[in-house]
């Protein structure tokens, strides 16, 4: 692979590995979305079980569509329910994948939607409360600056390893651009007199979005095939009963996850905080 040629595996970086900052109580679901996501499926599992890389593919792609919170958490209550009510979970059967969700999540998502349709005139859904859509008011400008900063030393740090690699070069000029651009937001956050975190996530998962091109133009069409293949084949039980546009969508975040994870890639985006 040529994550092993770039002298990836000594990089300073371990996007997979890292420690989070700690947690911040007052912070509202929205910036927790894949934590907190996680968390309730293994609460309600009743047994710990590791998300795998399709699963948190499937959460990118609910975040993506605009699902709040607490309608996927209502869509895994329901699954469970039904499940503990068949028998199945008192047999010690578990269930074993969030995709396993995926279709009473959606079905929840369109009941959130036709509620929305008939709520007061300024769109509120009385029975949401404060969910993943709501706006964060808690995030204070130093954990902000701490982890905006830590990510630039780190995509520093792992620009520095693939200097002179010519076959890492389409990537190294993208971590380029982004961090010029990374460094910037970080003077904004730490001179505005308000902070738009909203703004501020578009901003970061565009930069993503830039790195990612990037090492796409590096990656061998062998490697990326593997993975591409590797997702279709866990997804296969599944893709009868999703659209084919959820499908699609959570097969492009899978490979991209795959890859970003094999060559150790920084993210940036505030999920990660």
């Amino acid at each position: 692979m040529r994550r092993r040629e770039a002298g990836i595996d000594d990089a300073p970086f371990d996007a997979v590995g890292e420690t989070p900052l700690p947690s911040d109580d007052f912070v509202v679901n929205y910036f927790n979305y894949f934590t907190e996501i996680e968390e309730h499926f293994v609460r309600r599992r009743g047994k710990h079980l590791y998300i795998s890389s399709l699963d948190w593919a499937l959460i990118e792609s609910w975040k993506d569509m605009g699902i709040p919170l607490h309608v996927v958490l209502r869509g895994i209550d329901r699954v469970f329910d039904a499940y503990e009510a068949s028998g199945r979970a008192a047999e010690g059967k578990l269930i074993n994948s969030i995709l396993y969700c995926q279709q009473e999540v959606l079905n929840c998502f369109q009941e959130y939607k036709r509620a929305r349709v008939g709520a007061g005139a300024d769109g509120a859904d009385p029975s949401e409360g404060t969910g993943a859509e709501a706006a964060p008011s808690s995030f204070s400008r130093e954990r902000l600056l701490e982890f905006l900063n830590g990510r630039q030393r780190a995509l520093d740090r792992y620009a520095a390893s693939l200097e002179g690699n010519e076959s890492m070069a389409a990537l190294g000029e993208a971590l380029e651009r982004s961090i010029a651009r990374l460094n910037e937001i970080i003077q904004d956050v730490a001179s505005a007199e308000t902070l738009d975190l909203e703004g501020m996530e578009q901003e970061l998962s565009r930069l993503e979005e830039v790195i990612y091109e990037g090492l796409l133009q590096c990656v061998t069409a062998k490697e990326l095939e593997a993975v591409r293949k590797e997702g279709q084949r866990q997804l296969r039980d599944f893709r009868k009963r999703m659209s084919k546009e959820l499908y699609q969508q959570t097969l492009d975040h899978y490979i991209a996850k795959r890859l970003r994870e094999n060559y150790r890639i920084p993210r940036l985006s505030l999920f990660y905080m």
